[in-house]
């Protein structure tokens, strides 16, 4: 058995989402949200069935919640102080490369990540929640950014087409570009979500764990020190079920046993790996979407038995890309 984890986020945009969906039928969050409601289509996902969540501890939460709003009580007071915003980075442990996570900064590296729930203190899991606050902070204000720049953009192109005479012409979707979140803090994004994981005991809740995200800076960055898999597959341009095709819940099915029988061992022909279910792209009466697919297996993190139900503490990451 196998339980996906998105990763290593805790907001989800329209575009996560819809990558997602398109691969896989469930999958699980880490949620700092405090069982309220989830926010942009994570709700919707969570309504549907597909998204369920991993629950911290309140009063870190709470804790994590209070160390955030000092922070940006802090910045709207001293906004533009270099010399004070210095001062905050030495004062504040969280700000700090070599502390926050230190329980599992090496381990990250290396891949050794214990399970024992002395290795992680909490002072360094409420680092991690603090971390993932500020970063889901970023990434939403980041999509309202783009939002608008989106609606700018619109605007002009109207105002342009106007003028010219060319009636209703919108803008071309190939002109703006989305933001990729992953991009930015990609290496702390890592650091905090596993050691947030490690202190909800993500990796104790039997079966293998797969890591997945829709970051390819995020997922090459996690591959630069994990070290030799032991199991691995790679596919460019597949095509992808999306939205209310008949098919989808099958293409769904399908990547769901390739991530087991990979999990089990078995090695992976990427030009075989989904051909018994060509037919049913092929009798789609929706056309499929082109989209890409990496994992990638790997024998626990540095060999340590991550989860106590499975001795072997195997790990996967996976990362899921629409080319289209």
């Amino acid at each position: 058995m196998i339980n996906c984890y998105f990763f290593p986020f805790t907001f989800m945009d329209a575009r996560q989402a819809r990558v997602l969906s398109c691969f896989f039928n469930r999958f699980k969050i880490l949620d700092i949200h405090g069982g309220a409601v989830l926010p942009g289509p994570m709700a919707g996902l969570a309504a549907k069935g597909a998204l369920t969540r991993v629950c911290f501890d309140k009063e870190k939460l709470v804790l994590a919640q209070q160390k955030v709003r000092a922070y940006l009580d802090w910045a709207a007071i001293h906004k533009g102080n270099e010399k004070n915003l210095r001062a905050l980075i030495r004062e504040n442990v969280f700000f700090k490369d070599d502390s926050g996570v230190a329980a599992i900064r090496a381990g990250i590296r290396n891949r050794t990540v214990s399970q024992e729930p002395c290795a992680t203190p909490v002072r360094d899991s409420i680092d991690s929640l603090v971390f993932l606050k500020l970063a889901d902070i970023h990434d939403r204000e980041s999509q309202d950014i783009q939002a608008a720049l989106d609606a700018l953009d619109q605007e002009k192109a109207a105002l342009f087409s106007e003028l010219r005479g060319d009636g209703g012409t919108s803008l071309s979707k190939d002109h703006t570009q989305t933001s990729e979140p992953g991009q930015a803090m990609t290496d702390k994004r890592i650091k905090a979500w596993l050691g947030a994981a490690v202190d909800a005991e993500l990796f104790d809740q039997g079966g293998i764990p797969v890591l997945i995200t829709t970051s390819r800076a995020v997922m090459d960055e996690f591959l630069t020190g994990a070290g030799k898999a032991i199991n691995a597959l790679d596919i460019d341009s597949i095509k992808v079920h999306e939205n209310d095709c008949e098919f989808v819940t099958q293409w769904r099915l399908k990547i769901k046993a390739i991530l087991e029988q990979m999990a089990e061992g078995e090695q992976m022909t990427p030009g075989l790996a989904l051909e018994p279910g060509k037919k049913y792209f092929e009798d789609a009466a929706q056309p499929p979407v082109s989209g890409r697919i990496q994992i990638r297996f790997f024998p626990g993190l540095g060999g340590v038995n991550l989860i106590k139900k499975n001795p072997g503490g195997q790990i996967g990451v996976c990362l899921v890309e629409l080319n289209s």
